[in-house]
This record gives C-alpha cells, sequence and structure tokens, in this order.
C-alpha cells in the first residue's frame, strides 16, 4: 500500500482534532474565560452585538468596524441573554470556531494534498499555541478564520465535484469571512481562480460570487442604515492607512462636541516609536481626510517610503508580539516564543515549497502547495497597502503551516516509501513510488471528495483508488490575485499592551482617553471618563471615551464587567 493513501494518517489528523478541541475548550471556558477579557475591539465588538440582539438603536460607532464579529457574538447574545449568561454562550462558539478549524484545514488539505502532508497540517494546526491563546478573547481572528478555511475547502468541492451547492456555500462563507476580516476577500477570489479559468465550472464560479456578494451587499446595507448614507464594509481604513504610512504613535481627534478619540497600533505602542498628532474638529471616521494625510506622507518621504514599506513586513512578525495574548503574563511568554519560532522558520518553509513545486510541476505535481503559497503570500498585501502587525498575520499562519506539513510528508513519508520501495527484491530502485506519490500530492486527484472510512475500505480490498484528471490544463499555474485590496479592520489597544513607559497625561486627557489600533491589529476600548491619569501610551489604554454626549461610545456598566 503506498504511503499516500495510508489511512493510518486519517487516525493521527482526527486525533489532533480531538485533541486540539479539548485544549481549545479548556483554555477559553476554564482558564482564560474571554468573558473576563472584554476591553479594547472586544468590548467594541461585545457592546454593538448586544444593541444588535436587543434590536436597540445603533449608534455611530457601529459602522466603524466590519460586522461580522458582531454578526457572531449576537446570536448567543439574542438566544440566551444580552448579558454575561449570554457572553458565557459566546465563549462556547468561540470555542467551537476554533476546534472546527483544523477540521476545516484538514478537509481542505486532503483534496490538494497527500494524506500524510494533510494530516501533518492538522496536527500543527490543532496545535497551533497562537490560534489556541486567540480563543480566550472576543476578537475576530476566530471567526474570520473559521469562515475563511470553510470557503476554500468548499470552494475546491465545487472545482472537482462542479457543484452549485458547494459553490454557493464557498461564497456564503467566503462572503461572512470578508465582513469580519475584510482582506480576506482577496484570500476567497483566489481560491475562486481555478472554478473562473475552468468553462466547465461556470455555474459553480456563478453560485460562488453570488454568495460573496450577497454577503458584501448585506454589511454594506447595515453599515448605510447606522451612517444615514452609503457606507462601506468599515469605516477604519483611512485612520489604518494613514497610521500604517505615517511616523506616528497615537492620533487624538477632537469634534466641537466634545468627543474625543485616541488610536494607536500595539506596534507602535510596545515599541513606543513615532509622534502624536492632534486633529481638530475632526471624525476619527473621516476616511477621506486620513486618506490624503497618508498619501501626504508618502509624497514626502518619496523614495526613502520604501523603508516604512519594509519595517511594515518586518512588523508582521519579529518587532512585537502578537495582541492582545502580548497582555497576560505566562500566555505573553508562550506565544511569543511560538511567533519567533513561526517567522525564523517562514523563509525556510517558503523556500522548500518553491522547490517542491518547481520539482513536481514537470510531473503534474506541486498544484496544492503552489496554491498554499499564493494564500500566504497575500499577508504582503496588507502589510504594504496598510501596515504591519502580527496580529494581522496569526490568520495566514494556518497557510504555512500545511506547508510546512507537506514539506516534512516529502521528506520523512514519501522518501522513505521511496527507499523502502527500490530496496524491495521485486522493485527496481529506478520504478515510480515517487511518481506516484507525485501523483497523490498534485494535480492528478480524486474527482469527487472521498470520506476516509470510504477510502479506507477501498484501499482495504487492494482496490485502486479512482481518480480523475483535474484539469491540469485549466487550472492553472498562475494564482491571480490583483484585485482591488479591501478595507481593513481598525482596533484599539487595550489595557497593559507595552511595557515601556506612556506617553504622558499631557498627550491625551484623562477623562477621553483611549487607544487604539489598526484594522487587522489589536482594538480600540472604551473608558469611563473619571480614570484617574492615563495617557494615549498607558499601559492600561482603552478605547473610544466621549468626552461629551455619552449615548453613542460610552462604556455603560454591564453584567459582563466583573474583573
Amino acid at each position: 500500500m503506498r504511503s499516500g493513501a495510508d489511512p493510518s494518517w486519517d487516525r493521527v489528523a482526527r486525533l489532533a482534532i480531538a485533541l486540539g478541541a479539548v485544549a481549545r475548550a479548556l483554555w477559553a471556558l476554564f482558564l482564560h474565560l474571554p468573558v473576563d477579557h472584554v476591553y479594547s475591539d472586544a468590548q467594541s465588538y461585545v457592546e454593538s452585538a448586544m444593541r444588535l440582539a436587543k434590536w436597540a438603536a445603533p449608534v455611530r460607532f457601529d459602522a466603524f468596524y466590519p460586522p461580522g464579529t458582531q454578526v457572531v457574538l449576537a446570536v448567543p447574545l439574542a438566544l440566551i441573554g444580552a448579558d454575561r449568561d449570554g457572553l458565557l454562550a459566546a465563549a462556547i462558539v468561540w470555542t467551537i470556531l476554533s476546534a472546527i478549524t483544523p477540521l476545516f484545514v484538514w478537509r481542505y488539505t486532503l483534496l490538494v494534498l497527500s494524506r500524510p502532508a494533510a494530516a501533518l497540517a492538522t496536527v500543527l494546526c490543532a496545535a497551533w499555541p497562537i490560534h489556541i491563546a486567540y480563543t480566550g478573547y472576543f476578537m475576530s481572528e476566530t471567526p474570520g478564520m473559521a469562515f475563511l478555511v470553510l470557503s476554500l475547502w468548499l470552494a475546491e468541492r465545487a472545482r472537482r465535484e462542479r457543484g452549485i451547492m458547494s459553490g454557493l456555500g464557498a461564497g456564503l462563507a467566503g462572503g461572512f469571512a470578508a465582513v469580519t476580516r475584510p482582506a480576506f476577500v482577496l484570500n476567497v477570489l483566489l481560491g475562486a481562480v481555478p472554478l473562473v479559468r475552468a468553462r466547465a465550472l461556470v455555474r459553480p464560479a456563478i453560485a460562488l460570487a453570488a454568495g460573496v456578494l450577497l454577503m458584501l451587499a448585506l454589511a454594506v446595507v447595515h453599515n448605510s442604515l447606522v451612517v444615514g448614507q452609503l457606507s462601506g464594509i468599515s469605516e477604519n481604513s483611512g485612520l489604518t492607512f494613514y497610521l500604517g504610512h505615517c511616523d506616528v504613535h497615537a492620533v487624538r481627534t477632537t469634534r466641537s462636541d466634545g468627543i474625543t478619540y485616541v488610536f494607536a497600533t500595539p506596534v507602535a505602542t510596545q515599541l513606543d516609536r513615532g509622534a502624536d498628532v492632534t486633529f481638530a474638529e475632526r471624525d476619527i471616521w473621516d476616511e477621506r481626510f486620513f486618506y490624503s494625510e497618508g498619501l501626504r506622507c508618502i509624497a514626502n518621504d518619496g523614495l526613502s517610503h520604501a523603508r516604512i514599506l519594509l519595517r511594515n513586513v518586518f512588523d508582521m512578525g519579529l518587532s512585537t508580539v502578537p495582541w492582545p495574548p502580548s497582555n497576560d503574563p505566562g500566555v505573553r511568554e508562550v506565544v511569543s516564543l511560538a511567533n519567533i519560532l513561526y517567522v525564523l522558520a517562514l523563509p525556510f518553509v517558503v523556500l522548500g515549497s518553491v522547490r517542491l513545486v518547481r520539482r513536481r510541476w514537470p510531473e503534474g505535481g506541486g498544484r496544492g502547495e503552489l496554491m498554499l503559497l499564493g494564500q500566504l503570500a497575500l499577508v504582503l498585501v496588507t502589510a504594504v497597502v496598510f501596515l504591519g502587525d502580527p496580529r494581522f498575520r496569526t490568520p495566514y499562519d494556518v497557510f504555512g503551516l500545511a506547508l510546512l506539513g507537506s514539506l516534512i510528508a516529502d521528506r520523512f513519508v514519501v522518501a522513505r516509501s521511496a527507499a523502502a520501495a527500490s530496496s524491495h527484491p521485486d522493485v527496481r530502485a529506478d520504478d515510480g513510488v515517487e511518481q506516484d506519490g507525485e501523483r497523490v500530492l498534485g494535480r492528478s486527484e480524486p474527482s469527487r471528495e472521498v470520506d476516509a472510512d470510504q477510502a479506507s475500505a477501498a484501499e482495504s480490498d487492494r482496490a485502486p483508488a479512482v481518480r480523475a484528471d483535474d484539469d491540469a490544463a485549466q487550472h492553472g499555474r498562475t494564482l491571480e490575485g490583483d484585485e482591488a485590496v479591501p478595507a481593513e479592520e481598525l482596533g484599539r489597544v487595550g489595557p497593559r499592551v507595552h511595557e515601556v513607559p506612556p506617553v504622558g497625561p499631557a498627550a491625551v486627557e484623562p477623562e477621553i482617553t483611549s487607544d487604539a489600533q489598526p484594522v487587522l491589529a489589536a482594538g480600540l476600548a472604551s473608558r469611563n471618563g473619571d480614570a484617574p491619569d492615563r495617557g494615549a501610551g498607558d499601559e492600561d489604554a482603552a478605547g473610544v471615551a466621549p468626552a461629551g454626549d455619552r449615548s453613542g461610545e460610552e462604556v455603560h456598566p454591564s453584567p459582563f464587567d466583573e474583573r
């Protein structure tokens, strides 16, 4: 039996998924309840979700963040209650979403990689400390990753089965991932490229596009109703662009009605980097203004702006610890170590994957690794167009870990099988064991998804696996991802985000302080006006705290705030 079809690998994957689910449940339901860490982005999400669950009138700030995370939170809050009990139910939802992500990774990689590679990718994703840690916060990473990988799996199924329902499911899941983390729309579009390029897959491609457009349209309608005029998926992309292209530590805006906002990125806060800037008579959601300010910084820098872009790319990795786990002692050290090891290994994983694709491509293999490389590379779009932060990168870790699993399988499973076959007295050294492995790993794949148990049964009868040409000529060797970059999600920096001295009370008035961070980064947490002696860089930084009319953004005492 060839190694690529060994059903024992399925048992390895299932065991990893089960153990990963147990680890996440212990973490998020017993050791680190998200309900006890509601601040910054999480606080904004929870407050908006509570208004949505109670069908209360929205406030202007509800359109600032993409609505996907609030919608997921609103479901248990509406069913159980907009109180602590509802948030405990939401913690269970977060645990389930985090636990099924490795399952989706397994089902997806089974379609594009060999069975050993898929199992190893599942093991790595199920045990990944950074993803487990994020389960303990009501942040957008957890639902965003789950729906993104689900979309990619269903899109690949639609390509193989030519199924309209799989295409529609991929579109709905991908669209919801995009309204949770807007940058994911590029990953969804890249996953749809094989459908678009094959003439026989026009109907599944149309169904996928319809699902994506439906989700995006619902998000636009929601935010437009909140704003009172046509709006996009979120209103924070302008500020994110400005923070990423200008040497800024914190941005403070004041309005004539006395409401003040202060935003800063977690990277700038942890490194105490950049200057504090104040804009009077400006709304924090004035995207046109902040885009113009960011473009002005680019024009002033000229060619030297390349340094900022390179710094943004570096900030995706080693410059700081991913937020918000960076706030929690013990968790910070584990996440920091995992982050360092991953970033140091990533160049070798990418280089090894490129070499693997080049070696297998002439024989019809390497398509899965090439797809994963394209998905992973899209993280650079966020760094170059907006800004860099390790939190932005963490959802894309699933693709890097899957590539690592493929390399391990190629080195220790396929190579070992080839060596064993060549040493067999009845098999010549030049027989095609490696070629068979290439066929399993490459573009000659099952014409439909076969359940692992069925596959095992077929193998036990020693019947050959049914395979079909997966349209190698049509499902190209080029990856196309030049669509427009979506708005990013801006977040606020919460308490204890760094250990450097605070900026100082002169930068931000105590009753109106709030630290924030940009789109795919940390969040903006509200603070009561009587908080003593806090500034934009304070280690107890929070988010939006209006100094005037508090009907919209003020943090009201709520049942979950029992810290």
